[in-house]
């Protein structure tokens, strides 16, 4: 009588032991994530298909993406959710304008991630294949990319951010040896950037730093919170909340005790002009700021100027009933304190204006986005009346996205206004939004543009922050003489 229970013991146990291994293995098998670079083509519709790079890590037992779509300008973003089950993944991200979410079947044997990628807001679902890919072997033509060995030091850096639960990771390009020398942080503009600033494969920063650093500047650029390195996360943020972390970066280079730096200035990209605004306005010991592609704005009136651009560039009416519709629109949401109030006034105003129904929503979208709609409510004015550090403003011909006149003429009266008159702007021609020598300044065509950053416009910066700090380094030395 025993018998028969100790085989039901023995088969009873086997059971209980295979369970666990297959659970076990399950679970392993559940955080078994890709690894490296993984490529593949997006096509949304068009004639032109578009290169998605997923880069795949882990955190212990978290599974960890950085996500790179080079033709629309996004580098390095990091995933909200990466998750595994099985074979089956999902990744999430969104950018300031977007939330994506890609489901794919991970095929470890084929290597192989057979998906689709959905933009629920754009009611968007396409099909994506990933497969393993060096970049160096999709990366266009990038000549003017420093390579090493660097004539100068290269130090990693990292410190708080603008929250302290925020770290910033970066890269300090200095000049080798013990002596003073000025610095620049870098601060780039909307959308998710790495420190080199990177957008369509060209990193601009990581160009404009080695040619500052080479003219004697120490120069700080960094990964914007939730992307690259660096902590936190890119969504839920604005132009206020990077601005901190960029006056957390001019500190964090003035204390860097392995260089000598003092006088610090800061170079912003389209929306970092606005974060080197208002960095300048609340540290008055900033040296100098310049502005790449400058805007100077209030949030409605730069809406409308980079509309009337791109009408200009598309060779359409700014009188049509649709432009002023729009118009309008902007004006209404920046005199509304919130969202819910917004549309209520929007509605109202349709409704007198007898806009047909069909169509409002077509204008009511675009300004709910919560980063545009916080745009809408951006004035950089009262910034502009605190700026006492020398400004200098570069915008291309070409950029249809910061134009030159209407914001160079708001930056120049902002600044007059507080009493400062030391401003110079500078409009070169053929220059596009990115810094490059165009032909159309459409914005995807820096992408199949060579050139990463025009000469010209570097030479421009450089004599600028030369002849500046030269000339705080003379009446320093002015001041010493007659205090002795």
């Amino acid at each position: 009588m025993k018998t028969p229970s100790v085989q039901l013991r023995t088969i009873y146990t086997f059971f209980l032991a295979s369970a666990a291994f297959v659970l076990t293995s399950y679970k392993t098998l559940a955080q078994e994530y890709p690894a490296g670079n993984w490529a593949g083509e997006l096509n949304f519709g068009g004639a032109t298909s578009h290169i998605s790079i997923f880069s795949f890590s882990t955190d212990g037992s978290k599974g960890k993406v950085l996500v790179s779509m080079p033709s629309s300008g996004m580098h390095d973003l990091q995933a909200g959710r990466v998750e595994m089950e099985g074979d089956s993944l999902w990744v999430s991200f969104r950018d300031h304008m977007m939330s994506y979410t890609y489901a794919g079947l991970y095929r470890k044997r084929d290597e192989e991630i057979t998906g689709t990628l959905a933009v629920a807001a754009a009611g968007i679902k396409v099909p994506l294949v990933l497969k393993p890919e060096s970049i160096n072997n999709i990366r266009p033509n990038r000549p003017q990319t420093p390579q090493a060995p660097f004539p100068y030091t290269v130090l990693p850096t990292a410190f708080s951010g603008g929250d302290e639960s925020i770290t910033i990771s970066g890269t300090i390009t200095a000049p080798k040896g013990k002596k003073e020398v000025p610095g620049v942080v870098l601060i780039s503009g909307s959308g998710p950037h790495n420190r080199d600033g990177e957008q369509f494969f060209h990193k601009t920063f990581l160009v404009l730093a080695d040619e500052l650093t080479k003219r004697g500047f120490a120069v700080l650029r960094y990964d914007e919170r939730g992307v690259g390195e660096s902590s936190g996360k890119y969504t839920g943020n604005f132009t206020e909340d990077f601005a901190r972390d960029a006056d957390a970066a001019v500190k964090a280079l003035r204390a860097d005790k392995r260089i000598k730096v003092k006088d610090v200035y800061v170079i912003g990209h389209s929306e970092g002009t606005l974060m080197a605004q208002i960095v300048a306005a609340q540290d008055s010991s900033v040296a100098g700021v310049v502005l790449l592609a400058a805007a100077g704005l209030p949030g409605p009136e730069f809406n409308k100027a980079q509309d009337l651009a791109l009408l200009k560039a598309r060779g359409k009416s700014e009188e049509s009933q649709e432009t002023q519709i729009m118009f309008k629109t902007y004006d209404i949401v920046a005199a509304s304190a919130d969202s819910i109030t917004a549309v209520a006034n929007l509605h109202t105003w349709f409704n007198e204006a007898e806009v047909d129904p069909q169509y409002r929503a077509m204008f009511i979208a675009p300004v709910m986005n919560p980063w545009r709609f916080h745009s809408l409510h951006f004035d950089p004015t009262p910034y502009q009346h605190k700026i006492k550090a020398p400004v200098l403003a570069i915008t291309g011909e070409n950029d249809l996205q910061t134009p030159a006149k209407p914001n160079f003429a708001a930056l120049k009266a902002g600044l007059l206004a507080g009493g400062n008159n030391n401003f110079t702007g500078v409009i070169l021609p053929e220059l596009n939004h990115f810094m490059q020598n165009s032909i159309t300044g459409a914005y995807d065509e820096p992408y199949t543009l060579e050139e990463t950053f025009s000469t010209e416009t570097l030479k421009t910066i450089g004599d600028w922050l030369e002849k500046q700090s030269m000339d705080r380094a003379d009446a320093k030395a002015s001041k010493a003489s007659k205090t002795k």
